[in-house]
């Protein structure tokens, strides 16, 4: 995901005529896609998880379970105070899609046990990924609210303020991300316990 502030917005910025209060808002939806899995040991389990689990763009492997989010800016008012292009209303929303694996088959008590904690893993790790993505959506709406331009020369400077801040928040996502999942993943990360245990379970 490399999301970044919508730039095509500030074509229209200077339509609203007064200056009102400033207000800003972030907000989230989300859905959740199950694919089921069967098997009647944690390794038969996990071996359909390897063939039927999510793809994401440009990696050849199965995923245990993904979170995609898109980031949509609904909303911007501004106006004009003194010599400046200022907005006053930003609203940001994150469209959130989990694809989470569904087990249907039927095990041990054991079997049943170790799915149940890594399922409950699984949710822990995909909603740490939303929060950081509503983190990211926080700081695209508070660097939408600091732009502001010359309103003598047709609010000049804001759209290269608008990509300065697109590419700075884009690149902080993408590094927070990618360090919450390097915690979670490789020999001795708590995806690792749980993959550990549940491979085991018969």
């Amino acid at each position: 995901m490399k999301p970044g502030l919508k730039i095509l917005i500030l074509g229209t910025l200077m339509t609203v005529p007064s200056l009102s209060d400033s207000v800003a808002k972030v907000t989230y939806s989300e859905k959740t896609i199950h694919y089921t899995v069967k098997g009647r040991t944690g390794q038969e389990i996990y071996s359909q998880i390897s063939k039927k689990g999510p793809l994401l763009t440009g990696q050849p492997d199965h995923k245990v379970a993904t979170t995609t989010m898109d980031f949509d800016v609904r909303w911007v008012d501004a106006a004009v105070k003194g010599n400046r292009c200022i907005v006053t209303r930003v609203d940001v929303h994150v469209d959130v899609v989990y694809r989470i694996p569904r087990w249907t088959g039927k095990g041990s008590a054991a079997l049943r046990k170790a799915w149940a904690a890594f399922e409950a893993h699984l949710w822990r790790h995909e909603k740490r990924h939303r929060d950081i993505g509503l983190e990211y959506a926080r700081r695209v709406e508070s660097d939408i609210r600091k732009l502001s331009g010359d309103a003598r020369r047709d609010c000049a400077g804001m759209v290269d303020q608008a990509k300065r801040l697109a590419r700075a928040s884009s690149a902080w996502h993408d590094r927070k991300q990618q360090a919450f999942d390097a915690t979670w993943f490789g020999d001795g990360g708590q995806q690792f316990k749980y993959d550990r245990a549940l491979m085991a379970a018969k």
